[in-house]
């Protein structure tokens, strides 16, 4: 999909961008991330998520060192000896944390970015491990069943290492794709993530409840890592402005 030519700069009032990325390592690729992806697609995303950061409570005094300029990083450091994942954005936006969740299946990290003029939205990155999907599909539910009723847009974006190109003939697949879209949340990406040897999985994507908003999305094929990253742009859904009080008036014409 062709990103160029979205320039942030002049329509950041109109859309909003987000991009998603299983780089492997932070501390190895960080460096790969700025050079070979947004430095040469010269555009400044408003949300960046990371998985498979490998940040452990062992390394977080090195985590001032996986900053990029014009962005605040928020994390959810692993209790393994990998994976883990991060978000980072854009310093334009207000926001804040409202769940991290850490534990051997999987790691969540979700926030709330808060405008004057239109909704709300709600952004979260995710990643699963090679385990049982059991447990994390019921937190994804009800985390998005949550989140669901307060009426904001909301993405989900991660490595769920669950194949979507599978999913008529998985049940894991299948349950986790019918999961999500019974809470409005549709797939942006239907092509292959991650292609290794000879074998081809979507396991990598960005889920929103508001898909009639897209502008723009697919794969950046790129040698960051073994997976593809995944970005969407969308409009933005301004909140309909209040409509004034009509004053009573105790004249004796009719107003």
């Amino acid at each position: 999909m062709n990103i160029k030519g979205l320039k942030r700069e002049n329509d950041r009032n109109e859309t909003f961008s987000i991009l998603h990325n299983n780089v492997g390592s932070l501390r190895q690729n960080l460096e790969n991330l700025e050079t070979h992806l947004l430095n040469e697609l010269d555009f400044d995303f408003d949300v960046i998520g990371i998985t498979e950061t490998k940040i452990t409570d062992n390394s977080l005094p090195l985590v001032t060192n996986f900053n990029i300029e014009g962005y605040t990083f928020e994390y959810v450091p692993t209790p393994l000896a990998s994976v883990g994942v991060g978000i980072y954005v854009s310093n334009f936006l207000d926001y804040s944390v409202i769940k991290r969740t850490a534990n051997k299946d999987f790691q969540g990290l979700w926030i709330e970015i808060r405008f004057d003029d239109r909704k709300n939205i709600i952004c979260g990155c995710v990643y699963r491990q090679h385990s049982l999907p059991e447990n994390f599909m019921q937190y994804i539910k009800n985390t998005i069943q949550n989140l669901d009723s307060k009426n904001k847009t909301i993405f989900l974006l991660g490595d769920f290492n669950i194949d979507l190109l599978k999913a008529g003939v998985n049940n894991y697949s299948h349950n986790f794709l019918l999961a999500l879209q019974s809470s409005f949340m549709i797939p942006t990406i239907d092509k292959p993530t991650r292609v290794y040897n000879n074998s081809a999985t979507l396991i990598d994507n960005i889920f929103i409840n508001s898909p009639d908003k897209i502008v723009n999305c697919g794969n950046i094929i790129s040698d960051i890592s073994d997976h593809y990253s995944q970005f969407c742009v969308t409009s933005i859904t301004k909140n309909k402005p209040k409509l004034a009080k009509r004053k009573s008036c105790k004249c004796n014409i009719s107003c």
